[in-house]
């Protein structure tokens, strides 16, 4: 079972939504409540979770009172997320790729000229560190971090750079769902605005420079630079994935 929902987090459903969905696979038809006691999910949480079941179509809803909920059959439900996962690398490739690809086909020396202002850093501390270094620099407009990753926003020093920032900059925060609860716990009463998604495919902090990260049987590696094109690169698509997600207040 572990395994399985290992899976299917990698699609971007979040812990209680597995727990929803593979409850009612087991069990067919249940009110919100019945789910709620069946899942120990909070029922103070469950609506939200069965609507986001919805909006996946995972689930559907026979009207009445109370209302009974069923599942989508797995088939049915995955080949909804398959067209939206296909879609979302297609925006992903037209937005973002096809400039890389421009990029690419320039001269050589222009080639030569990008790599030489691009730095790969390896591990998690190394990357906490240059995270730190970048926001530690004076930005001349918002500071924008993407992090679907728990071990780097666990890091004391980085959580009060963040918090100390947030007091005077304009910090946009945007996490996966599954971090909701650190972000209460590390983050409350910080004045920043956060949004949360289903699925982060890797993270980012923005400032005057940029650091792509990504991680990788849990190794974590980073994309670093100062270079205009990849900084206004990453701007437009954290701004994609900003407009999409769901408002998280701290306070």
């Amino acid at each position: 079972m572990q395994n399985l929902e290992a899976k299917l987090r990698l699609i971007g459903l979040s812990p209680n939504e597995i727990k929803a969905y593979l409850a009612l696979v087991t069990h067919g038809g249940l009110t919100a409540l019945e789910l709620s006691e069946r899942t120990g999910i909070p029922s103070s949480k469950i609506y939200n979770v069965l609507k986001k079941l919805r909006e996946r179509n995972w689930i559907i809803v026979k009207q009445g009172r109370p209302s009974l909920y069923y599942p989508v059959p797995p088939i049915e439900a995955w080949e909804s997320t398959r067209k939206k996962i296909i879609s979302e690398l297609d925006e992903v490739e037209n937005t973002v790729i096809a400039e890389i690809q421009h990029l690419y086909e320039t001269t050589a020396v222009e080639r030569e000229f990008m790599l030489g202002s691009l730095y790969i850093v390896y591990g998690l501390e190394t990357i906490i560190d240059s995270i730190i270094e970048i926001l530690e620099k004076k930005c001349r407009g918002s500071i924008m971090v993407a992090m679907p990753f728990e071990a780097i926003l666990n890091n004391e020093k980085l959580v009060e750079k963040i918090k100390w920032l947030s007091q005077n900059w304009d910090l946009k925060l945007l996490i996966s769902n599954q971090l909701q609860n650190l972000i209460y716990k590390k983050f409350r009463d910080a004045r920043m605005s956060v949004r949360t998604r289903d699925k982060l495919f890797g993270g980012g902090v923005i400032c005057d420079e940029v650091i792509f990260i990504v991680e990788n049987r849990d190794l974590f590696i980073g994309l670093r630079s100062g270079l205009d094109f990849f900084v206004n690169l990453a701007k437009i698509y954290f701004e994609y994935l900003w407009k999409d997600g769901e408002i998280l207040l701290l306070s």
